[in-house]
């Protein structure tokens, strides 16, 4: 029966992540569709902010691993040139070269992005005109010196796997965006299995993956390019590791996972507190003790985070050596962090962390011709509940109960997030909170759940009312 069990489990965890599957791949693939419809009025086929990595992770593979995308049926290259009227010039002539212009529509970077049977007729044509780069792939972004743009600011895993695929499959958009779709297939399963570990329950954990997998924040954010999807993903396995209390290879995973972006960092919080709680719940009382454990740990994520850095970087170093690297992929990095990136008018909307359980300040990942805004948003009313929850439940988390280490990683989470603001970082975008969209839906279904049972809610209630009279006697014995 036991085995049953676990089958029709698993035929439903499959049938829940092939869903989420379907969804984004019909989401990125209507982006793709959406953009070619548009793409002589200007629309360039990316999404947002993808427009960065994407074109990142080209000049990563042609600059630093020396390849070019793979391309079917003809080539195709955005070149540049020094003035505009040289780009200009040279599309003028281009037929005799064999090569047909696409399109010149570029006002901040001097090219033309150009089709011709092969790499080589391209390659004479821009000899002959004098480019000063050629980039062959999918048209480039409409950004001054987008063609040398490696972002440095953040770590380059991503990148190349981005590039990778380029390599293999081809450069489009759908082909930049299958790897987001793996990163959210695999942080639907993972969530189940923290679920699993926590609660003890197969069906509990079923719910939560169904939620993750049709939230709106998710399915958008894995349809993309974006970097926050691989750190949802990495930072959940890092979780994961962490409530089964292997607090070490958590450490080691999240070092791994900021490989991604730094902010996968954040979640050395959480990690921490469930930590401490598994200290105290085996008798460990001293402060010192305790503290020591957390300086181990802290000294465990710091080496951790820097050979994972150096590994992954390797390539770069070596292609621009190690002060270049650490002026701009880590000073330059924990500086852009720790910054208001962008200010004025043109700037894009930037929210606080609690902005974004109520869908304040959404970011806007694509706006279709109609006027109709794809945002970087969850599905509100859970998002909001569950930020009402982790309130009002701050007094009841004296019991021990299923809820307690869901609400201390989604606290912890929601924290970090704050001291980062706080500490600087005023430009925080709402599709950083995907991060964070597992543990939003695993909290609150685990809450709720225990609610059921009606001596949860009295608990609740208890120790709220213990909260208000200690507070009132020392009102007043200060007035006495």
């Amino acid at each position: 029966m036991k085995k049953q069990i676990d089958y029709i489990t698993i035929t439903l965890l499959i049938i829940i992540t092939a869903v989420h599957i379907y969804l984004t791949t019909m989401q990125a693939l209507n982006f793709e569709r959406e953009e070619l419809q548009r793409f002589y009025s200007g629309a360039k086929g990316y999404v947002s902010d993808e427009v960065w990595y994407v074109d990142a992770a080209r000049n990563i593979l042609r600059k630093v691993f020396g390849l070019e995308p793979k391309q079917i049926g003809g080539c195709n290259a955005t070149i540049v040139y020094p003035t505009k009227d040289d780009a200009l010039k040279a599309a003028s002539i281009a037929p005799q070269y064999g090569v047909s212009v696409v399109t010149t529509s570029f006002n901040k970077i001097n090219a033309i992005y150009v089709h011709a049977k092969d790499g080589d007729t391209i390659k004479r044509f821009a000899d002959a005109t004098s480019a000063s780069d050629v980039v062959y792939g999918w048209i480039l972004g409409d950004a001054e010196g987008i063609n040398n743009y490696l972002n440095l600011e953040h770590p380059p895993m991503a990148k190349y796997i981005i590039a990778i695929f380029m390599a293999l499959l081809g450069d489009r958009p759908i082909y930049w965006r299958i790897p987001s779709i793996i990163m959210g297939s695999l942080t639907v399963i993972i969530s189940f299995l923290i679920v699993k570990k926590l609660t003890k329950s197969n069906e509990l954990g079923l719910i939560v993956a169904a939620a993750i997998a049709v939230d709106p924040m998710m399915r958008n954010l894995a349809s993309i390019a974006l970097l926050d999807i691989y750190v949802a993903m990495s930072t959940a396995l890092a979780i994961l590791l962490a409530v089964n209390e292997r607090y070490k290879e958590s450490i080691i995973a999240l070092g791994f996972a900021s490989t991604f972006k730094f902010t996968a960092l954040l979640a050395f919080l959480p990690i921490l507190l469930l930590y401490i709680n598994s200290l105290v719940r085996n008798g460990e009382r001293r402060f010192i003790k305790i503290f020591s454990r957390f300086v181990d740990l802290f000294i465990l994520m710091l080496l951790s985070f820097i050979f994972f850095q150096l590994v992954v970087s390797i390539p770069i170093i070596f292609k621009f050596g190690l002060s270049t690297w650490i002026n701009q992929s880590v000073l330059g990095a924990i500086s852009w962090h720790l910054r208001v990136k962008c200010v004025g008018s043109g700037c894009p909307i930037a929210s606080t962390p609690w902005e974004w359980f109520f869908g304040l300040n959404s970011f806007p990942l694509y706006i279709y011709p109609t006027g109709v805004t794809v945002y970087a948003q969850g599905f509100v009313p859970a998002y909001a509940l569950s930020f009402i929850l982790l309130i009002l439940t701050i007094a009841y988390r004296g019991f021990d109960s299923a809820s307690k280490k869901p609400w201390l990683i989604l606290t912890g989470f929601v924290l970090a997030y704050v001291m980062l603001w706080l500490a600087g970082s005023r430009s925080q975008y709402s599709f950083y909170a995907v991060q964070i969209t597992p543990y939003i839906y695993i909290y609150l279904l685990t809450q709720l759940y225990e609610y059921v049972w009606r001596d949860a809610i009295a608990k609740t209630f208890e120790a709220w009312k213990k909260v208000f009279e200690n507070t009132w006697h020392i009102i007043l014995v200060l007035l006495g």
